[in-house]
């Protein structure tokens, strides 16, 4: 076999078990840790072959140069692919890496940031580095949306049988949750996906500029009546989650993106009342129905009620407020690097009045972690991420394609949102499906990119 031949096939891994961590995602976390271990250790394969290559080809004459500057190239042939992000997240890494520096407990820190953070990171990479075509992207969203049906069916059959089909777990008091560990977890799965399919199933018809090319995504009209079947079941599973984090997460989400395009707005209003009408009645079963919230709402006397009953609306036992309040003090007392990376279950237990597991507010919590210097430099991540997303929406032409990216957008969106008020940048399954959606966003714009630099 040659070389190329098994760099090509080193690729292929890659994208195969790309492919296979998205089916598995919702179902298993040891699955999700073993493929994601795969996307790593192929990743790092291929770029070895590709440094031996380069040496082999004369690319990379070392015969000649010091050891310190060969060194330097062989760290330097495993640079990711050129992307806006590369540089706010070495920042990010950076300053995660001098949580652990100073952290209170070291060796749990560096295994978080070897074990967790950085594995996040090169998940995103990895996806640049092999979903180059439309062909590998069409295949890969076909069994993100084969896995996605399967698990919203099963989360349905576990409303009506009272058990799921995948794990044969009995449902959680009327709220359903499907594969996943908990309601809350399958929320934020839903609230990433969900508007993907409704503005596929509602405005991927035609061409935003009339150009002949194929589009990069092409939906039959097959397609289109499966996506909107699974647009309604998932909606239904949303609701069935009894979530209400996630449900004002799409609710805030969709409207946003309505404001965005305002070709989408009344649909999108269409839709949260559609959805919260539906929904919100059936909260009788955990507390008070919608009806009882509004009316307390209007009748509050002052600002500060109308906050604390949609705060009760939010959080139905107060228990986050708890946990917030905890974490300022830990903020206070470790302001700059944090406690250290993985480590608030640990610290939290020297604080009287909180609890030991986690804030429930995502960004709360890695202050405490990363301090100050942490949290800022992931909100530039995202920052210059949601930045330069919107300004390449301008530049793709093919309608499919524009809303295919708009809907991740939106979706990520929601769960970032949702994220204030839940633990989804703690879970193995969520936060690496947020970094697998940050690499499909980004790989959508580059292939847009790569199709208008070579029609010039």
């Amino acid at each position: 076999m040659t070389l190329t031949r098994l760099i090509g096939g080193f690729d292929k891994a890659i994208f195969v078990s790309l492919c296979a961590l998205i089916y598995f995602l919702p179902i298993s976390i040891a699955l999700v840790e073993t493929f994601s271990a795969f996307v790593v250790f192929f990743y790092l394969l291929k770029r070895g072959a590709l440094f031996y290559d380069q040496i082999q080809n004369g690319s990379i004459p070392l015969g000649s140069v010091s050891l310190l500057r060969r060194i330097f190239l062989f760290f330097q042939s495993f640079k990711p692919a050129e992307n806006f992000l590369n540089r706010p997240i070495a920042i990010f890494l950076f300053f995660t890496f001098m949580s652990v520096i100073f952290s209170q407990i070291p060796l749990l820190s560096l295994r978080g940031y070897v074990g967790k953070t950085l594995e996040f990171v090169f998940l995103y990479f990895s996806f640049l580095e092999c979903m180059n075509s439309k062909r590998r992207i069409k295949i890969f969203l076909t069994v993100y949306f084969i896995s996605f049906a399967l698990i919203c069916i099963n989360g349905i059959f576990q409303y009506f049988a009272g058990w799921e089909f995948i794990h044969g777990h009995l449902g959680e008091g009327g709220r359903i949750f499907s594969s996943l560990r908990q309601s809350n977890d399958f929320g934020a799965y839903l609230i990433i996906f969900i508007p993907v399919l409704f503005f596929l199933s509602v405005f991927s018809g035609g061409k935003r500029t009339g150009m002949p090319e194929k589009p990069l995504v092409s939906i039959s009209l097959i397609a289109r009546v499966a996506m909107s079947l699974l647009f309604i079941v998932s909606l239904a599973c949303l609701g069935l989650t009894f979530s209400r984090g996630a449900w004002l997460a799409f609710v805030l989400s969709l409207f946003l993106a309505g404001c965005k395009k305002l070709k989408f707005f009344i649909p999108c209003c269409i839709l949260i009342v559609t959805f919260l009408g539906t929904a919100t009645p059936n909260l009788k079963e955990r507390g008070d129905g919608m009806s009882q919230y509004i009316n307390r709402f209007m009748k509050a006397a002052n600002q500060d009620d109308r906050k604390a009953v949609l705060w009760q609306f939010i959080d139905y036992d107060n228990n986050r407020m708890v946990y917030w309040r905890g974490t300022k003090k830990i903020i206070k007392d470790y302001p700059f690097f944090g406690t250290g990376l993985n480590t608030y279950s640990q610290i939290v237990g020297r604080y009287k009045d909180t609890w030991g597991g986690y804030a429930h507010n995502c960004y709360l919590q890695m202050t405490v972690e990363t301090g100050l210097f942490g949290i800022m430099s992931f909100l530039w991540v995202l920052f210059v991420f949601f930045r330069n997303s919107l300004k390449g929406l301008r530049l793709i032409e093919d309608q499919v394609h524009w809303v295919l990216l708009f809907g991740f957008l939106t979706g990520l969106l929601a769960f970032l949102i949702h994220s204030f008020v839940d633990t989804n940048f703690y879970s193995t399954q969520l936060a690496s499906l947020m970094w697998i959606i940050m690499g499909v966003i980004v790989a959508l714009q580059k292939i847009n990119e790569d199709k208008l630099r070579h029609s010039n």
